[in-house]
């Protein structure tokens, strides 16, 4: 799981992934919360993939969970009506199966399922959603916002994750920057410092070890 500032290069360092993973032969399942998936398609060519190619056969199936925000009915193959847990759960049982081992979901921002609901419903829901995928060797990746909901959810959710990454807006030297590091992996020794995120005209993003970059100052 990532917890991320709301103001952090998030949306971009997914881009990263999702791209790098179908590069390497993943499938990917992308819920996207926080624009159309036109937008979406846009930012991935201006990264230098062309999404077409691996939606025609499903080796990348984005949906949409952001077009009922604006009141609208989605246009797209795949979408989520609401965010409401009834919903998402009744969309995942129909679709499980079709997944195979190996296969990344990633899901934008999970802290806006837990607004849509109450934190006691949403991590008994919760537990049961990434059992079902992870139990079938599949990849769950789920962002959440950092500081908006209580100590215990955050507890609850991360003592369930193999592994928890922290994206945070932070200044430094006067300028504010994106950091990001591990806080957490299960069954391997990890680097935890942090990390500065570049991102490049072209979307890319670049890590630069904080401790190198202090020194060199």
């Amino acid at each position: 799981m990532f917890l991320f500032d709301a103001d952090s290069e998030w949306s971009t360092l997914i881009l990263n992934m999702v791209s790098e993973m179908l590069r390497k032969g993943t499938e990917v399942l992308y819920i996207c919360t926080s624009r159309q998936l036109s937008g979406l398609r846009d930012n991935f060519r201006t990264y230098g993939l062309e999404t077409s190619t691996f939606e025609m056969d499903e080796r990348l199936v984005l949906s949409d969970a952001f077009t009922f925000k604006t009141g609208h009915q989605s246009t797209e193959k795949y979408y989520f009506p609401s965010l409401n847990i009834s919903d998402i759960s009744l969309i995942s049982s129909k679709s499980l199966d079709l997944w195979a081992p190996g296969t990344v979901r990633l899901f934008e921002n999970v802290s806006e399922v837990v607004e849509a609901s109450d934190e006691k419903s949403f991590l008994k829901f919760y537990r049961t959603w990434i059992s079902r995928f992870i139990t079938k060797g599949r990849i769950v990746i789920d962002g959440f916002v950092r500081g908006i909901h209580s100590d215990a959810l955050y507890t609850s959710v991360m003592t369930s994750a193999d592994g928890v990454f922290e994206l945070r807006t932070e200044e430094i030297e006067g300028k504010m920057q994106n950091t990001l590091r591990a806080r957490a992996f299960k069954g391997a020794p990890i680097d935890t410092s942090k990390h500065i995120l570049h991102v490049a005209e072209n979307l890319s993003v670049n890590l630069e070890d904080m401790k190198k970059s202090q020194s060199l100052t």
